[in-house]
């Protein structure tokens, strides 16, 4: 097959959703602290580069990590590049969605389910030869507010994250899992006091933060 027809194949799988990952999920234990039990799943594509990005992606309330493995063309954008590997973390939770709430997730090597995963970005680094200027985090939901507390309280472990239909770092600090106020659109932030919440997350921290991508509404 002629390299132009290869490359209308390959699309028109993206198009229509057909194309299989190479290989299967792995998951790693024991790869750092990991105080509320995250579990790391890695997707290593055949040959890929020697210093590979690392792609972080969460899923939502419900979700799994086979379901976003399953769901998502990362893994097939992996085989065909083969520039990057992708972590996907499995939430604790027993209905599938990520601490965003506690005090020890918002803050930086605290606790919570933040830190779980990123003991796991940093066992990547240590292990898999990751590049650690090329870091990235995304997630849809419950897997999107993830990514901003990530953004938030380790912002020298990504170069950039991208939410979609999340809310902002520590809108649901609160208790409990879910925050009706934050999820409905009540509580009104200025610009200065969700800096601040974000700086609280890391203190003292004066380096680079990531750059972030947001989406929202419907298509």
């Amino acid at each position: 097959m002629s390299a132009v027809r290869q490359l209308l194949a390959i699309s028109v799988a993206y198009a229509v959703g057909v194309l299989g990952a190479l290989n299967q999920l792995s998951e790693v234990t024991n790869f750092g602290p990991n105080p509320t039990g995250v579990r790391a799943f890695f997707y290593r594509p055949p040959n890929v580069v020697s210093n590979p990005a690392l792609i972080v992606g969460l899923h939502w309330c419900s979700g799994t990590a086979q379901a976003f493995f399953s769901g998502r063309q990362y893994a097939d954008l992996a085989d065909t590049l083969k520039t990057f590997i992708l972590l996907i973390p499995h939430a604790p939770d027993s209905g599938g969605c990520w601490d965003v709430h506690s005090p020890e997730t918002l803050a930086r090597d605290a606790g919570g389910d933040s830190l779980g995963i990123a003991s796991a970005v940093r066992y990547a680094i240590a292990n898999y030869n990751v590049d650690a200027m090329r870091v990235f985090a995304t997630g849809t939901s419950s897997g999107a507010m993830m990514t901003q507390v990530l953004a938030g309280a380790y912002p020298d472990l990504f170069a950039a994250v991208s939410g979609f239909a999340g809310v902002p770092f520590a809108c649901f600090a609160g208790p409990s899992m879910w925050n009706g106020q934050c999820s409905q659109g009540q509580l009104s932030y200025t610009a200065q006091h969700c800096g601040d919440l974000v700086r609280a997350g890391y203190p003292g921290y004066t380096g680079r933060r990531p750059k972030v991508q947001l989406w929202h509404g419907t298509a």
